[in-house]
């Protein structure tokens, strides 16, 4: 009995070979994507990134740019008078970080203010928290080299003083000194600023705004499910042959397959940033808000859903099966998600991943709606991101169309 429906499963198996193969290929894929995307083994997170180093061009600035440009870093010295034109180029992703240093070599220890550091909101908060280490390891210790330097123990009386005295002098120097590096370390380090596009100061972005964005346009695409699911079902009950008899344009059965699904998707984006901000208080994390209009998220969620929707009928019309299309379309979605960002940050990637990352529809929607929530961009300035999602979505449709006409055609015949 055992032996005649383990037979009868492989049967059903052998049936759709095309089902199996892609169980197989897309772990493989999957495992090949995520393995290149960390295959960076530099402790530099982004080592193309633009680090501009503002101060008074003394020795301390010198070697601070010094250090840093041997970790690896891509750091350029400029005058702490150009801080409005770096912010500009801040502003206009011309750089990544400023760091204002408004101390001198002869500023006391006790009296050094902390380094201004300015950045976008939409800095990757693991990167930050590398550099400002790297940055507090070695202009902490250029300035106790300076100041223990300075330290010198002088003598009231020159004149062959006895020993206790000395002793007695150099304990008491000894005490200050550590005093003074003591209450240094203890000092806060950093200042920092975020400046968003129209160069306004804006509060720190939490957990919450970097990682809400990602997940929610990944459960987007998955509008794929249950639509797959509907047009397997119409070819498996023979529903669409009746629709091809019935001399249904393909235009008007797949306008009437998008629309309740484009509603859907809407009402998924409204819900997921209506959780955002009402249960994830209740669970003592930050609430998600947007920031600035409605109506560009409105045009980035239609553009998404595009997308999503294009997407989801290619593969409904290409799958023979519902399996099938749930582990191809799935399995596309997981492999968008990690080449678009949403699994691995992009800016930790090699340079060939980071420009095949650039293709994938997810990474365009976070990238468009990491710059409307964090930097406050304009629809003007996401306007190339609306642009690629849209024109993925109408040439997937238009795809997705022309078989579908051929499958009505094919149905009709018979």
């Amino acid at each position: 009995m055992l032996a005649a429906a383990v037979i009868k499963e492989l049967k059903l198996l052998s049936r759709d070979l095309h089902g199996v193969a892609v169980l197989f290929v897309m772990p493989i894929v999957f495992m090949l994507i995520m393995s290149a995307a960390l295959s960076s083994d530099s402790d530099n997170l982004r080592p193309h990134a633009q680090i501009i180093l503002l101060g008074n061009g003394g020795d301390t600035d010198a070697k601070l740019q010094e250090a840093l440009q041997v970790e690896g870093w891509r750091v350029y010295a400029a005058p702490l008078s150009d801080l409005k034109k770096w912010q500009q180029a801040l502003q206009n992703g011309q750089a990544d970080l400023l760091v204002a240093n408004p101390n001198t070599g002869d500023t006391p220890l006790e009296k050094e203010q902390p380094l201004q550091l300015w950045l976008r909101p939409d800095t990757d908060r693991a990167w930050l928290l590398g550099t400002k280490g790297v940055l507090r390891q070695h202009y902490t210790r250029i300035r106790l080299d300076g100041f223990l330097a300075e330290r010198q123990i002088r003598l009231d009386n020159a004149q062959s003083p006895p020993v206790r005295q000395i002793q007695q002098q150099v304990d008491k120097s000894f005490e200050q000194t550590r005093k003074q590096v003591q209450n240094h370390l203890q000092q806060n380090q950093w200042q920092e600023t975020y400046l968003n596009r129209q160069g306004q100061a804006v509060k720190r972005p939490n957990s919450v705004q970097h990682s809400v964005p990602a997940w929610l346009i990944f459960g987007m695409f998955f509008i794929m499910i249950p639509l797959s699911n509907v047009m397997t079902a119409e070819r498996q009950t023979n529903t669409l042959t009746r629709l091809s008899m019935a001399r249904a344009p393909a235009s008007a059965l797949l306008a009437a397959k998008i629309i309740p699904y484009f509603l859907i998707n809407q009402l998924q984006f409204v819900g997921m940033v209506l959780l955002g901000y009402t249960v994830l208080p209740a669970l003592n994390m930050p609430a998600f808000t947007l920031t600035g209009a409605w109506h560009p998220y409105a045009l980035l969620a239609a553009a998404v859903s595009a997308a999503a929707l294009g997407y989801g009928l290619l593969v409904s019309v290409c799958a023979r099966s519902t399996e099938q299309a749930v582990v191809l379309g799935g399995g596309g979605i997981i492999i968008m998600a990690a080449l678009g960002g949403i699994m691995v940050p992009v800016h930790i990637m090699p340079d060939t991943m980071r420009q095949i990352a650039e293709w994938s529809p997810m990474g365009w929607g976070l990238d468009a709606f990491q710059k409307l929530l964090l930097n406050h961009d304009s629809v003007m300035q996401i306007r190339p991101q609306l642009l690629k999602l849209a024109g993925f979505g109408a040439a997937a449709l238009a795809v997705a169309a022309l078989l579908y006409r051929r499958q009505l055609a094919r149905a009709a015949r018979f």
